[in-house]
């Protein structure tokens, strides 16, 4: 597999979710993270997953789920 093909995949908990809104927001903001190819989110269980080329600092995601009005609880 070559770098370029390779993803990663880190689910991270995020408190304050509560609707599709919530979710939109968290996804919107992650999606503009450098390296990011995917986010989805799930209000009900606070999980948001991110499909990345290569790991992500924990600083910026912790960045855009602060940007969208929530807060980061770490990876799981």
């Amino acid at each position: 597999m070559s770098e370029s093909t390779a993803t990663e995949t880190t689910t991270y908990q995020v408190t304050g979710m509560t609707c599709g809104h919530c979710e939109h927001a968290v996804v919107e903001e992650l999606s503009a993270v450098p390296g990011v190819a995917s986010v989805q989110a799930d209000a009900a269980t606070g999980r948001v997953s991110v499909v990345s080329a290569a790991p992500l600092p924990e600083e910026a995601v912790r960045a855009a789920v602060d940007e969208a009005g929530y807060e980061l609880v770490g990876a799981v």
